[in-house]
């Protein structure tokens, strides 16, 4: 029997495996995919940019699977952009939008696919930065979560391309411990808000998993630098949710802490290294509180929101803003200002040692 199956080169096959293992979430299989080195022509042929395109179009629903599925409650977000609907599955929240992409993701997949992600950073070509469509934004994220746990992550985050992904931020602020953030406001709006909705259970689980690491680093240093890249991150996003008006994309804060909250488990560092001067461990005790800053902040909003009355035009949604933050309520508000004033004044806290277990 003859197979009309389109055929493509080896390379292009990889490449295509590579794309869909992404998407797909399959991190087996694109894992084996990053530690092999492979010669690449200088083009991939039509069929495959056609077999690429159509693999793409996969990416939403992917993205939907994620946490676009389940209908939202009234008081979820929702109506507040396109005509979407106030309450539903996501693509019944809002009206269809295009999710575009550009060179740069054949750029990123054929890089994946040529440089030895073990070999040292220095050693490799670099993956130079250009403008990114959201899309391009996605495969970015979604090649840096394939990739944890693994050396090959860092490396990745170090390309200049993946540097200029405001989602990649978003996502792995722990792995951009220098600089500063690009700009944010393509993920406030149009596709960019969407793909925000989507993941933000994803994004919640992640933030909530480096609140915990926290208590186990020792190094002064590395806790500076991982607080002040989560501040400017969530500075900078929170701020362009509140320009947008959308505050409802920033639930993920809501979403990380409430557990730890709930739990009375605080990012207080159980030991720093003693060696280390005064001044740097008092820092790194600041730095760790940067997710809790956040929490401040939806508190500052939610008095706002408490403000808002019934003849004003923004009452619905300032409704569905005060039902998100009601997993924290003033308690939890309370709770937080009060571990970011531990952190502040170099006091001992107290870490329960099995407080973890359970968190999910």
């Amino acid at each position: 029997m003859d197979d009309d199956r389109p055929a493509v080169a080896a390379s292009e096959h990889d490449l295509l495996v590579l794309a869909r293992g992404l998407i797909e979430g399959d991190s087996a299989e694109v894992s084996a995919m990053l530690y092999r080195q492979r010669e690449l022509p200088p083009a991939i042929s039509t069929t495959c940019a056609e077999l690429l395109g159509d693999t793409l179009a996969h990416v939403w629903p992917a993205l939907w699977r994620r946490g676009g599925t389940r209908p939202e409650p009234g008081g979820q977000a929702g109506a507040f952009e396109g005509g979407g609907a106030g309450r539903g599955r996501i693509w019944e929240r809002h009206a269809p939008v295009g999710l575009g992409f550009s060179a740069a993701t054949l750029r990123l997949l054929r890089w994946l696919l040529a440089m030895p992600l073990v070999a040292p950073v220095a050693s490799l070509q670099p993956l130079a930065a250009e403008s990114l469509a959201v899309g391009d934004q996605v495969m970015v994220y979604l090649a840096l979560e394939a990739a944890a746990g693994s050396p090959a992550q860092a490396t990745i985050a170090a390309q200049p391309l993946v540097r200029a992904a405001p989602l990649a931020w978003l996502g792995f602020a722990e792995l951009f411990r220098d600089g500063a953030p690009p700009a944010l406001g393509s993920l406030c709006r149009g596709a960019g808000a969407i793909v925000v909705e989507s993941l933000t259970g994803d994004l919640a689980r992640h933030w909530r998993t480096v609140e915990l690491s926290k208590r186990a680093i020792e190094a002064p240093d590395k806790l500076i630098a991982l607080g002040a890249a989560q501040d400017a991150m969530l500075g900078g996003f929170m701020a362009a949710c509140d320009q947008h008006h959308r505050r409802d994309l920033a639930g993920f804060v809501i979403d990380a802490a409430a557990p730890l909250l709930a739990r009375g488990i605080a990012p207080v560092p159980a030991r720093l290294d003693p060696n280390a001067s005064l001044a740097s461990r008092s820092a790194a005790r600041v730095a760790a509180g940067a997710l809790l800053r956040g929490v401040m902040t939806w508190a500052r909003w939610d008095e706002a929101h408490r403000g808002v009355r019934f003849i004003d035009d923004d009452y619905a949604m300032a409704q569905r803003l005060l039902a998100r933050f009601e997993v924290i309520q003033a308690t939890g508000a309370a709770r937080a200002a009060a571990w970011l004033g531990e952190l502040a004044a170099l006091a001992p806290t107290a870490v329960p040692p099995a407080a973890t277990v359970g968190i999910p």
